[in-house]
């Protein structure tokens, strides 16, 4: 037998061991300290805990708070205590590994319900809808590596995801792309509470995070004009114009900005019907569509309206589903996004020359 081989099974091996433990004696002594957890039937309280951030989060304090009654699993291979955090324990791991394991499993498991556990691997190329629509916009990648957005997300997180104090911030961490956990990099472990998180991913600055500023609009245009100063930066917020779980835009914040004349003209609104369809499109609309032109473009609310509502006007709903739904492909979105600096669109820039851009991006599709 090969050392691969051997390193394989006793990976394998560990991780039946922890995952014995964590099912068994580990849940029976929680039970014993945690009402809401005794309440849960033994054989799924496990998956009940590591999917309920909250309840998960309640669980390590007890750890933490009442490391004694864990004493029995706290052991090495001779059955001596173990104290250290990375000092092995009788599995084969140590106490810090167990702890990651916990908290990327959680995440991942978070993150599919929030984001979609699955994709489908796109169908060969075709002149069709998705086909000319993709085609416009970018290259379709090859099929081996379609990802869902959830393991997209988790495997650029996966390497920060180390301990059990991030598990209240999984939620926030739920509504980052890949690409802002990537331009963070190890520096996303300096938010230590979901909070701070939460007010950067919102385009806040935070005191003590001065080296950490939200994305701003290119310093000039295409142009050549100075773009907005940044201190006078009045992109969208995000707490206001997302639902309350972080998942959708929030239509209902964009109404005030929908029924003013400028923007009712270039939506194309003329009656109360097609004001109605227009706000149950831009309801189906994903947050991370929303966060990637707040956050990395900088729009204001008002220009996210007019942006979204000529992408709804233009593509029939499959289209705009595909391109800005919960599901979006976000290195789609961040390619429109490129189009719409390289056209030469600033945080400065009029209303209508965001609703011409959208209008002229698609307007060489026969979609009727």
């Amino acid at each position: 037998m090969s050392a691969a081989h051997l390193a394989f099974d006793n990976g394998a091996a560990a991780r039946r061991r922890i995952n014995a433990a964590l099912r068994g004696p580990a849940i029976d002594i929680l039970a014993r300290l945690l009402p809401e957890v005794a309440k849960l039937p033994r054989a799924h309280a496990f998956d009940v805990v590591i999917n309920d951030c909250d309840l998960l989060h309640r669980c390590f304090i007890a750890f933490r708070s009442r490391r004694e009654q864990f004493r029995t699993l706290l052991v090495d291979r001779r059955q001596r205590p173990v104290e250290g955090g990375n000092q092995l324990l009788a599995c084969g791991r140590t106490l810090n590994q167990i702890v990651a394991m916990i908290v990327r499993s959680a995440a991942k498991r978070h993150f599919r319900f929030r984001l979609g556990a699955a994709i489908r691997s796109p169908a060969p190329r075709r002149p069709g809808l998705f086909g000319r629509l993709r085609a416009r916009l970018d290259p379709p990648p090859p099929r081996c590596c379609r990802r869902s957005p959830a393991d997209r997300l988790y495997d650029a997180l996966k390497l920060y995801l180390l301990h059990d104090w991030q598990v209240p911030i999984i939620p926030q961490y739920a509504r980052m792309t890949p690409e802002e956990v990537d331009k963070l990099g190890s520096r996303i472990l300096d938010f230590r509470d979901a909070a701070q998180l939460a007010g950067y991913l919102d385009g806040l600055h935070l005191d003590g995070f001065a080296d950490l500023p939200p994305a701003q609009p290119h310093t000039v245009d295409q142009a050549g004009r100075p773009a907005p100063d940044p201190a006078g930066d009045e992109r969208a917020r995000l707490s206001d114009v997302l639902t309350a779980d972080g998942t959708r835009l929030r239509a209902k914040a964009l109404v005030p900005i929908l029924v003013k004349p400028e923007v009712l003209a270039l939506a194309g609104v003329a009656d109360k019907e097609a004001l109605r369809r227009l706000y149950e499109a831009l309801s189906g609309t994903g947050a991370g569509a929303v966060r990637q032109m707040v956050v990395g473009f900088g729009m204001t609310t008002d220009q996210l309206t007019v942006f979204l509502a000529a992408a709804v006007r233009s593509l029939p709903p499959p289209a705009y589903e595909r391109l800005f739904g919960p599901g979006a492909d976000s290195a789609l979105v961040e390619r429109v996004i490129e189009r719409a600096r390289a056209a030469g669109l600033t945080q400065g820039s009029p209303l209508a020359a965001f609703d011409a851009f959208i209008r002229g991006l698609f307007a060489r599709f026969a979609f009727h």
